[in-house]
């Protein structure tokens, strides 16, 4: 009975077949592509080329990279704002590779270890032969300038807002746990310290007021790190009556690390006070 119903249905068994094999195949690549840890994200890390004259150049390469299933879309470039696009990103044989125009093609292979991306990218222009090493990490929190100037500049008020008004709680969590505050002729301070000394100056009747000019403003990403702020500011003493005289001026670097979604004050140096 079952040898009868095979031999007459040839044609309806081989497109079941096809249909089987057609499912395996496309189970296969799609395992493929969940064999390998998502790779989504912005990455950051060494570009080093090497010419066909044998020089080698050291540079800097940011991608920002999203990964669905085993298809890649993104671009690459020196900065975090000077991308391009990349074309034919996929994950194949556990390796992800995308093509770019830039410097008359280059063909990349990269592969994800742990939280390290790393591979090489070859020159497909004859006349321009190079061969470009790539060692790249994680960098989450490397966002356009635009966007981090705005987080950094919101972020500093925020912390001397506090300040301002005296609020050691408000003015804490804005502080990094292991702060490490350089202030010249008076060495190094920590978290604690910092918040203690708010509290005392405060309990003591002196207020102060900063004001950060902004037309000094300086603020720059620190990949793999943070942000960096440098400018100057001044500090005002209010009197009880509501007049102000100059108490200070300094100039600053203070250096941002984003934790839990929240900029936080890791480092400060304040020097040249006067």
């Amino acid at each position: 009975m079952w040898n009868v119903r095979i031999s007459g249905s040839h044609r309806n068994m081989n497109e079941v077949i096809l249909f089987f094999l057609i499912a395996i195949t496309a189970l296969t690549l799609d395992l493929n592509a969940q064999s390998v840890a998502s790779v989504s994200g912005t990455w950051y890390g060494d570009f080093v080329m090497t010419g066909s004259d044998g020089k080698t150049s050291h540079d800097k390469a940011v991608l920002i990279l999203k990964h669905d299933g085993a298809v890649v879309t993104g671009s690459a470039g020196p900065t975090i704002d000077q991308q391009s696009a990349f074309t034919n990103g996929r994950i194949e044989n556990n390796s992800l590779r995308f093509h770019m125009d830039a410097a008359g093609g280059l063909d990349f292979e990269l592969h994800l270890d742990g939280s390290r991306l790393y591979g090489t990218a070859t020159g497909t222009n004859p006349r321009r032969p190079m061969e470009v090493v790539l060692d790249l990490q994680p960098a989450h929190d490397l966002v356009p300038q635009k966007e981090l100037t705005a987080e950094i500049t919101e972020a500093d008020q925020k912390l001397f807002d506090a300040f301002d008004r005296c609020d050691a709680t408000d003015y804490a969590s804005f502080l990094s746990d292991d702060l490490e505050f350089f202030r010249d002729h008076m060495g190094e301070t920590d978290h604690t310290q910092n918040v203690q000394s708010l509290k005392q100056r405060c309990a003591e009747g002196i207020q102060l007021r900063r004001e950060l000019l902004r037309d000094t403003l300086v603020i720059n990403d620190l990949p793999g790190y943070g942000a960096l702020e440098a400018g100057t500011h001044r500090f005002y003493s209010r009197q009880a009556d509501g007049s102000e005289h100059l108490d200070a001026t300094a100039q600053f670097v203070n250096i941002w690390r984003k934790e839990d979604g929240h900029w936080k004050l890791a480092r400060a140096i304040s020097f040249n006070h006067h």
